[in-house]
């Protein structure tokens, strides 16, 4: 203690190599006498370069950055389905927990189980989402929209998301069709 105060009063443009000694080893003994001192900010440092570490190490996906190809699941269905309006009527009848099935051509038959349906407005939206049995995680949403015309409109949609095809219905020309598409080219419209 008496060092140190003969070394304080004492004015020097630098340190001298005494003083630096003895105050390298007041910070050691410091240490060593009080090591919780140093304990919060070696951790905060420690968990500071954990997280820089973890995200470093995550996978950056820019937007228009194409993804890995996803299997397809409707590769031996055909491109175009048409769809006849009157079938899908019965559909948004169905009730949560019914069984469902549409024949879209000979060789697609949608069958699967009523998981939601919505009725809005007095049934001006009337909305279902089947599940399918036959193809895995996939859904079939059929929507009717009555127009403040009087007109119907019908929206529809196969989709699994863990595949890279789909199906969406549009009206061409007054003909409802099923539209193969990328999922990707779906969901980014």
């Amino acid at each position: 203690m008496h060092v140190h105060k003969k070394l304080a009063n004492i004015a020097y443009p630098s340190p001298p190599v005494k003083l630096q000694q003895i105050s390298c080893c007041v910070m050691f003994f410091n240490l060593i006498s009080n090591p919780m001192k140093y304990l919060k900010p070696g951790i905060v440092c420690l968990l500071v370069v954990s997280i820089c570490s973890s995200v470093s190490a995550q996978k950056v996906i820019f937007p228009n950055q194409t993804a890995a190809p996803q299997s397809r699941l409707f590769k031996d269905v055909p491109d175009r389905l048409p769809v006849i309006a009157s079938k899908l009527q019965p559909l948004l009848a169905l009730k949560k927990g019914e069984f469902a099935s549409i024949s879209l051509t000979d060789k697609f038959i949608f069958k699967g189980t009523v998981v939601n349906s919505i009725s809005k407005y007095n049934n001006a939206i009337q909305s279902t989402v089947i599940k399918s049995a036959d193809y895995p995680e996939t859904t079939l949403t059929i929507s009717k929209v009555k127009k403040s015309d009087g007109s119907i409109v019908y929206r529809g949609r196969i989709i699994s998301f863990q595949h890279g095809d789909c199906f969406e219905l549009k009206n061409e020309n007054g003909q409802y069709t099923l539209i193969k598409r990328n999922f990707e080219d779906m969901v980014n419209d």
